[in-house]
């Protein structure tokens, strides 16, 4: 399997003196953080909260800057200089966006677990030390759990996510697992890391890639985190593209594409993705009258070639309205 690139040299490091004697960590939380100087303290302050009873060998902090242009670095090396944990904070040199940022993170990771928190977010006391004990008493390669949702403005909640299990069909037809999870850095770096050509959708790419690799994830029944709701949260912008990424994944993982449930197939409806792919995927019924005489008269390759440029016309002249369903849904799928 692919490792991320090597940790190239655009960035400088700071750590404190906690951070060198913190030999042997049992867990590393990698906080990303760009432009989020409205967040990152009370982000850092859940963190310090945390509870180490059951943490042998305590845990590190690395803080990652994506090159802010606020005083996002500066507040993160207030932290550093103030608190008794170890800390190292990493500013970068220039942006590169999440998942180059969290690959950065996780190469520069001392413990063999790794948290994931992006700085807007934050995690509760118990966080940590329960979802290593769970990935200690389990052979899962991840350990997520409820995340509570809550309004920016408000702070009022608004539900929770990463609220089911790991089930493999269901992970196929849509994400629904936050990057608020515990890993082992090992499996992390072997199956490559974060994505970095995915932005907003690195996430449920990594979630895609150990389902693919044959790993699982456990669910913690339990909130241990919150996510904020604003503007420039990581869900309110990741819909975008989300039609051309679909298209991507059913290429990407296509070995999963079968096991999906329900009517979605990597978080878009399956006949938009039949139709943004000219190719099948509702397996399950013989191709209609329709597609059979289209194919006979234009031959199956002239004829997906059309409905391709059909598709993007209409994508073109409606770009916020669902695409038609002009060809059945169970044509075979083959060049």
């Amino acid at each position: 399997m692919n490792r991320p690139p090597p940790i190239a040299g655009d960035f400088e490091l700071a750590a404190n003196a906690a951070w060198s004697a913190c030999a042997a960590p049992t867990v590393c939380v990698v906080v990303s953080l760009f432009n989020y100087a409205a967040y990152i303290e009370e982000c850092l302050a859940s963190v310090a909260a945390t509870k180490t009873e059951n943490l042998p060998g305590g845990f590190e902090i690395i803080i990652v800057d994506d090159a802010s242009t606020d005083n996002s670095a500066q507040l993160a090396d207030k932290f550093l200089a103030s608190t008794t944990l170890p800390v190292c904070l990493v500013k970068k040199k220039s942006n590169t966006g999440v998942a180059n940022t969290r690959n950065l993170g996780l190469q520069l990771a001392r413990a063999p677990l790794v948290f994931i928190l992006d700085a807007d977010n934050t995690i509760r006391p118990d966080c940590l030390a329960s979802h290593r004990h769970v990935l200690e008493i389990s052979d899962s390669a991840m350990v997520y759990s409820h995340i509570n949702r809550f309004d920016h403005a408000t702070r009022r909640s608004l539900g929770t996510m990463s609220d089911r299990e790991w089930n493999v069909p269901a992970l196929a037809a849509q994400p629904y697992i936050d990057a608020m999870a515990m890993f082992r850095k090992d499996t992390l770096l072997r199956v490559g890391g974060y994505s970095p050509e995915l932005p907003g959708w690195q996430d449920y790419d990594l979630c895609l890639k150990l389902a693919q690799a044959g790993l699982t994830g456990k669910m913690i029944p339990q909130v241990l985190s919150d996510y904020r709701v604003h503007t420039g949260s990581m869900n309110q912008t990741s819909r975008q593209f989300q039609r051309e990424l679909a298209v991507y994944f059913s290429k990407k993982f296509f070995n999963l594409a079968p096991l999906a449930e329900g009517e979605r197939l990597f978080g878009m409806p399956r006949h938009e993705l039949a139709l943004a792919t000219g190719q099948n995927v509702f397996p399950h019924q013989p191709p209609g009258h329709a597609t059979r005489f289209v194919q006979r008269l234009l031959g199956e390759k002239l004829s997906r070639s059309l409905r391709r440029r059909i598709v993007a016309l209409y994508a073109w002249l409606h770009p916020l309205l669902p695409l038609p369903v002009i060809v059945n849904k169970n044509e075979k799928n083959a060049d």
